[in-house]
């Protein structure tokens, strides 16, 4: 058993709260048995994982430690105080996973056939875009692309907010928003914008049926502006005074359902 904070698994996992060191590393973090059965479950590649005496007393802990060695993946056991220094949550679940960071490829993202895209510019909060991938999985995006100034999606708090989407939805930081934009173009990839002062509602918006894009910017500053000069669509969702504004997940959530709705619409119609 492992007790010493200064383990070097034990130092390498705490590291990964940090997005120099992941970066370093190309490792990140998850934490919980849930997480860990999500990764699991999605074949992401994991370089070892640690737990407590706690996991492998219990069945469903031991199954996963089972299905973890099986897939040859090193499992430690530690005890609370080493773990208790790695993790985030004030009541730790009693494991950790250390997986090999895998990125999907942005350009394949926009290359898929017909894809329904959400594109994340500058949401800084790790909770709101944990949030929103989520959500995105849920309403059947195909990829999601975060431009340059959003937060990591690898950082744990965005992970534990994924529920697992992050494993299974593929997600990229493009080098360049300008540089995406053309891409969309060249594509003939439709552009939806949230745009809260001159967009049309979006429950009367014209949304494309086909390959589209939604972008959505932080609560604080929206989209950058060069977003709405390029958009072949700019929509908006009435607020009912005094609400000048929606966390950014929310108004992701409404933009993305009402689009897949639409998408459903047209597959049904044969459209």
């Amino acid at each position: 058993m492992i007790t010493s904070p200064d383990n070097q698994h034990v130092k390498e996992a705490r590291s990964l709260s940090r997005k120099k060191e992941r970066g370093v590393t190309g490792k990140y973090l998850i934490e919980g048995v849930r997480l860990v059965e999500e990764a699991t479950a999605s074949a992401i590649s994991l370089a070892y994982c640690l737990y407590t005496a706690r996991v492998s007393a219990q069945p469903r802990g031991r199954r996963l430690l089972d299905r973890l060695a099986g897939n040859g993946v090193d499992c430690l056991e530690v005890d609370d105080r080493a773990l208790g220094t790695i993790t985030e949550t004030e009541q730790s679940q009693g494991i950790v996973a250390v997986a090999n960071l895998t990125p999907a490829d942005w350009e394949a993202i926009i290359a898929a056939p017909e894809p329904f895209l959400l594109i994340v510019d500058g949401v800084q909060d790790p909770g709101n875009l944990g949030t929103i991938i989520r959500t995105a999985e849920a309403a059947g995006v195909t990829g999601v692309l975060l431009t340059p100034g959003t937060v990591d999606p690898y950082g744990p708090k965005v992970i534990r907010g994924t529920m697992g989407a992050l494993f299974r939805l593929p997600v990229a930081t493009v080098p360049s928003a300008e540089g995406l934009a053309v891409s969309l173009r060249e594509r003939d990839i439709a552009l939806a914008v949230a745009d809260a002062r001159d967009g049309v509602p979006y429950f009367e918006a014209p949304w494309a049926r086909g390959s589209i894009a939604i972008v959505i910017g932080s609560e604080a500053h929206g989209p950058q502006p060069f977003w709405g000069d390029l958009a072949q669509l700019r929509v908006r969702i009435p607020l009912t005074p005094p609400v000048e504004s929606l966390n950014a997940a929310v108004a992701a959530a409404v933009l993305l359902f009402e689009a897949a709705r639409h998408r459903s619409v047209a597959s049904t119609r044969g459209l």
